[in-house]
């Protein structure tokens, strides 16, 4: 068996007792419930084209919402550029390795209850590989389509964890950047990302699953699934323990095409 399959194979998934709730597809809820409404967390993302204010949904996706807390305040994100950017679709981050294959050295159970969030203009929403549920641990991207409904081909695919309340100018501007094919021409960086307000109690991600060595992009519509990219697993990194490729890994071909198109209309 190849170190990749048996990537593939080992399942790190750390269940909870007495978990409850309706799931669409996959993922299993916490059992933490309020006592009574609390406000819902918040993080402030300063990148080197201005602020972002962001509203985490915790009361929808538990466990997604820990985990980018945990990551938030091991200052896991500062520094880390947007790798990926396209115009009316998705500005995606959060990979230390900068090629669309990097993480924690983990990913995450998919989190689709009853009412789960939509991939509307201004939220943001895991990454994943396009051929399973299971979503990154640590790459993000927020929805910049501004049609109607947004990204709404995505919904049950990605899960939804948070939304833009302050910055929405700031954003924009982010999407708009000049690239070269999905990457920026220049870098565009989250300088820090911390917390404003949480809930009191601790925050830990409950479920992993071991993360298989390949890219993790949302799919543009129209596009087929992405195939996994063809990469050997290597040594791990030591910041983060995750497998990193020895060569570049770019996205898969079906969703290359759909950002050439959109390179013409930004370059």
């Amino acid at each position: 068996m190849s170190k990749r399959s048996a990537g593939w194979a080992t399942v790190l998934v750390l269940l909870c007792a007495g978990c409850a709730g309706t799931i669409k597809t996959g993922g299993e809820k916490l059992p933490y419930t309020p006592s009574k409404p609390e406000p819902l967390p918040q993080v402030l993302m300063k990148t080197t084209m201005g602020d972002l204010k962001i509203e985490l949904f915790e009361d929808s996706c538990p466990n997604t919402v820990a985990n980018f807390v945990e990551l938030v305040e091991k200052k896991f994100y500062d520094g880390l550029a947007f790798h990926r950017i396209i115009k009316d679709f998705c500005v995606q981050g959060g990979d230390p390795e900068g090629t669309g294959a990097g993480g924690p050295g983990y990913m995450l159970p998919p989190e689709f209850y009853d009412g789960y969030k939509k991939n509307e203009y201004g939220t943001l929403a895991m990454a994943k590989p396009g051929n399973t549920t299971d979503q990154s641990g640590s790459q993000f991207y927020f929805n910049v389509k501004k049609a109607p409904g947004g990204n709404r081909d995505l919904d049950g695919k990605h899960v939804v964890f948070g939304k833009v309340i302050d910055g929405l100018d700031v954003l924009e501007k982010m999407a708009n950047v000049q690239v070269v094919g999905s990457s920026p021409q220049e870098p565009v960086k989250m300088l820090s990302v911390t917390m404003i307000r949480k809930r009191d109690h601790p925050y830990e991600c409950k479920q992993r699953i071991a993360q298989p060595v390949e890219a993790v992009v949302p799919i543009p519509a129209g596009e087929k699934t992405a195939q996994p990219a063809k990469t050997d697993a290597p040594a791990k990194t030591e910041k983060t323990g995750a497998a990193a490729p020895e060569a570049k890994t770019e996205a898969a071909p079906e969703a290359k095409s759909a950002e050439s198109e959109k390179t013409a209309k930004t370059e």
